[in-house]
C-alpha cells in the first residue's frame, strides 16, 4: 500500500518524451510570433521558413537526448532561453533598424541603439508571450524522469542494465539531428533556388530572415563567419612586414607618364559619382535605326574623360562589390561580400578622406535601408548622410524601387540642400535584371529585338540615360554642374548569356557566336570623368577597373594616391597603372588578357592566342595581389599598409 503511493504520484509527473514535445511545440509557437513580426508570407517563404526553423529547433532538440534525467530538463531550459534572447533582440533590432543584425555587428548595433533610443520604448504587449513558456518548462523540466524510468514505463518492466537507455538516447539524438539537418538544406535549397547565390553572400538579410526563419538566418550567418575565419590564419609580424614591403613596391610616387589633367579646375570642387546598373560599354556610342542608345552619355563623353579599357572587377558582390572598390579601392573579398562581411572594418575611403578635407558626404540609393547591409557600411565608408528609400517620397517604382528619373529628381533636390563642397554617391536600379519596364516607358526603337531578354536591356539602359540627361540638365540649370566633377561608370558587366543570339548579331557576329576572347573584351564597362566646364577631355586607353577609381580622383584631386593604402592605381600619374584583375580567374595586363583558369593568353586587340607559362610572372602577380586583398580584409589591416618599415 505504502509503495503503491509513491508511484501514483510519480506517474503524475511528465515523462521526457512529453517534456521534449511540450518544449518542441512551445519553442515553435515562441519563434512563429517573432516571425510573425517579419512579415511577407508567400507560399514560397511558409514553406521555406517552417523548414529553416524547424531545423534549427529539431538540431537544438537533438542534443537533449544526450543529457540523463535533471540535466535534460536543465538544457531545455537553456536552450528556450538561447531562443527567447535571440528572438528578444531580433524584435528590437527590426523595430529599430528595419533589418536583422549579424553576430559580427551585434555590439555596433546594440551601441547604436542604445545611443540612439531607450530599447524598452520599443517593447509591445504582446511580447509577454516570449517567456510565457517559462511557466510550464521549468516545473516540468525540474521533474523530469530519468531515461531507466521512462524504458520502465514504455516496456512495462524496467530494461536490463543501461543499454536500452543508451540507445534510445543516441537513437532520439541521431534522428532528431538528422531530419534538422535535413530541413535546413531544404530551406536553404529553396532559398537558393528562389534568390542564387543569396546564402553564399547574404545580400539581403532581412528578405533571408523572412524566408527561412530568424534563427536559421543567424545559422547561415555563423557558417560565414567561421568560413571566413578559416581562410588563413592571423598574419606573423614577418607576414605583416611582407604585406607592407609588397604595398609600397608596388605603389610607387605618382609621374605625369599619361593626360595631365588641369587640376586647379578640381579644387574645393563638388564631386557628384553615379553609380549605373548593369552598364555596359558596348552600347556607349551604338544606334538601332539611326536612334542612340545612350545619347546623353554620348553627348557627355565628349567634354569628358573616357576610359575605354576600363574593366568589370566584381564577385559575389555583385553592385555592392563595385560600391566597395570604387569607394575603397580594394578588390572583393574570395568569398561573399565586404558590405554583409566585413562592415566593421576601419577603411580610407573617398568619404573619409573627403569628409577630412570639410566635404558634406552622402549616399543617395532607393534601396531598402539594409539592401547589401548599407545601413552598417554606410559609416564605414564615411558617408555622413544616407538617403534611402525611407527617405525617398513615393513614386513610380521598377523592379527593386523607385525608378531612376523619380530618384535623381529627389537626389537633386537634396544636393541643393547640401553644404558645398560636397561629395555624393548615387546608385541607380531601373536597368537592373530582368531589365522589364511598363510598356510606355520603352522609347527606343528596338524593333529587330524585340520580346527578348537583350531587346530588355537595351530599353532599360536608354531609359536610364533619359534619366541621366535629365538630372544633368538639372545640374546645369542650378549651377551645380559648372562646379562638381562628375563622375558615371557602370557596377558590372550585364547578366546576358554568351549564347544570346540577338546580343551575337548586335556586335556583329553573326551566327558565330562570341568566341572566349571576345566574350572577355565585352567585359567592358564605361568610365567617364566630366571636370567644370570640360576643361580637360580626351580617351584614356590605359588599363583599369573600379578598383583604380579612387586614386584616379584623388589625382585629379592633386593628391599623390601612393600616399594613401589603396590596392589600385592613378589610371593618369602611377607608373604601374594599366591592370585588371577579376577573381573568375582574368588579367589584363600590358597588352595581354589571360584566362588564367582556361590557361589561355590572348593579345588584346587581335585575339591571337600567344605561348602560354606556368613562370609568367603574371600569374604571380594575379595571385598575389588577390591572396593580400583577402588579408587584408579578414585581419582589418588596410590602413597599417602605410606603417611598413
Amino acid at each position: 500500500m505504502n509503495s503503491a503511493k509513491p508511484q501514483s504520484a510519480k506517474s503524475k509527473r511528465p515523462t521526457p518524451a512529453v517534456l521534449v514535445a511540450l518544449a518542441f511545440v512551445l519553442f515553435l509557437i515562441k519563434v512563429y510570433l517573432v516571425l510573425s513580426a517579419f512579415g511577407l508570407i508567400t507560399q514560397l517563404q511558409a514553406q521555406s521558413r517552417f523548414f529553416g526553423t524547424a531545423g534549427v529547433l529539431l538540431i537544438l532538440f537533438s542534443v537533449a537526448f544526450l543529457f540523463k534525467g535533471r540535466g535534460r530538463g536543465l538544457y531545455l531550459l537553456a536552450a528556450d532561453l538561447l531562443v527567447t534572447a535571440v528572438s528578444f533582440f531580433d524584435l528590437l533590432f527590426l523595430r529599430h533598424f528595419d533589418d536583422i543584425i549579424t553576430l559580427r555587428t551585434f555590439l555596433t548595433a546594440w551601441q547604436d541603439l542604445t545611443r540612439t533610443t531607450a530599447w524598452w520604448t520599443l517593447l509591445r504587449p504582446q511580447d509577454i508571450l516570449l517567456i510565457a513558456d517559462f511557466f510550464f518548462l521549468v516545473p516540468a523540466a525540474l521533474g523530469f524522469h530519468s531515461p531507466r524510468e521512462l524504458a520502465a514505463r514504455v516496456t512495462g518492466s524496467l530494461p536490463s542494465p543501461r543499454r536500452r537507455a543508451l540507445l534510445y538516447r543516441i537513437g532520439g539524438f541521431v534522428l532528431a539531428l538528422g531530419l534538422g539537418l535535413l530541413a535546413l538544406n531544404r530551406a536553404s535549397a529553396m532559398l537558393d533556388k528562389d534568390q542564387p547565390g543569396i546564402t553564399r553572400t547574404l545580400y539581403s538579410k532581412l528578405y533571408i530572415a523572412q524566408s527561412v526563419g530568424n534563427l536559421d538566418f543567424h545559422v547561415l550567418d555563423a557558417k560565414r563567419a567561421w568560413q571566413i575565419r578559416l581562410q588563413s590564419p592571423p598574419p606573423t609580424p614577418q607576414k605583416r612586414l611582407a604585406l607592407g614591403q609588397w604595398f609600397k613596391a608596388t605603389h610607387p610616387p605618382a609621374q605625369h607618364t599619361n593626360v595631365p589633367p588641369a587640376l586647379g579646375v578640381t579644387k574645393r570642387k563638388n564631386l557628384i559619382i553615379i553609380q549605373v546598373e548593369s552598364l555596359q560599354q558596348f552600347v556607349i556610342g551604338k544606334k538601332i535605326d539611326g536612334q542612340e542608345i545612350t545619347p546623353n552619355l554620348n553627348r557627355l563623353i565628349k567634354s569628358s574623360y573616357y576610359f575605354d579599357h576600363y574593366y568589370g572587377e566584381t564577385w559575389n558582390g555583385g553592385t555592392a562589390d563595385a560600391e566597395f572598390m570604387a569607394n575603397v579601392s580594394q578588390y572583393p573579398v574570395s568569398k561573399g561580400s565586404a558590405f554583409i562581411d566585413y562592415p566593421m572594418n576601419h577603411y580610407t575611403s573617398i568619404g573619409s578622406t573627403f569628409a577630412a578635407a570639410g566635404y558634406t558626404t552622402a549616399a543617395i540609393e532607393a534601396n531598402l535601408p539594409g539592401f547589401w547591409g548599407m545601413d552598417l557600411m554606410a559609416p564605414s565608408l564615411g558617408f555622413q548622410q544616407v538617403m534611402d528609400s525611407d527617405d525617398f517620397k513615393p513614386g513610380q517604382k521598377i523592379g527593386l524601387g523607385l525608378t531612376d528619373p523619380d530618384m535623381f529628381q529627389q537626389g537633386a533636390a537634396r544636393l541643393e540642400q547640401l553644404k558645398q563642397p560636397f561629395y555624393s554617391f548615387f546608385v541607380t536600379l531601373s536597368s537592373h535584371y530582368p531589365f522589364e519596364l511598363p510598356q510606355k516607358d520603352r522609347t527606343l526603337n528596338a524593333a529587330p529585338y524585340q520580346h527578348t531578354l537583350f531587346g530588355h536591356y537595351l530599353q532599360a539602359v536608354h531609359y536610364t540615360d533619359q534619366a541621366i540627361g535629365s538630372f544633368l540638365d538639372r545640374l546645369q540649370k542650378d549651377g551645380l554642374l559648372a562646379n562638381s566633377v562628375v563622375v558615371i561608370y557602370g557596377d558590372h558587366p550585364a547578366p546576358l548569356p554568351r549564347h544570346d543570339p540577338q546580343l551575337s548579331s548586335f556586335l556583329g557576329f553573326g551566327t558565330k557566336g562570341i568566341d572566349d576572347y571576345r566574350w572577355q573584351e565585352m567585359q567592358k564597362i564605361p568610365l567617364i570623368i566630366h571636370l567644370p566646364g570640360g576643361a580637360d577631355h580626351g580617351i584614356v586607353h590605359t588599363v583599369g577597373g573600379p578598383v583604380d577609381l579612387f586614386p584616379t580622383l584623388l589625382g585629379l584631386f592633386g593628391q599623390d594616391a601612393s600616399h594613401y593604402p589603396l590596392i589600385g592605381h592613378d589610371l593618369f600619374h602611377s607608373p604601374l597603372a594599366g591592370l585588371a584583375i577579376s577573381r573568375n580567374g582574368v588579367l589584363y595586363e600590358e597588352g595581354k588578357l589571360y584566362n588564367i583558369y582556361g590557361r589561355t593568353v590572348y593579345q588584346i586587340g587581335t585575339g591571337k592566342v600567344l605561348p602560354w607559362s606556368k613562370s609568367d610572372p603574371a600569374l604571380k602577380l594575379f595571385h598575389t595581389y588577390l591572396d593580400n586583398t583577402d588579408l587584408i580584409f579578414q585581419y582589418d589591416l588596410q590602413q597599417k599598409l602605410l606603417h611598413a618599415p
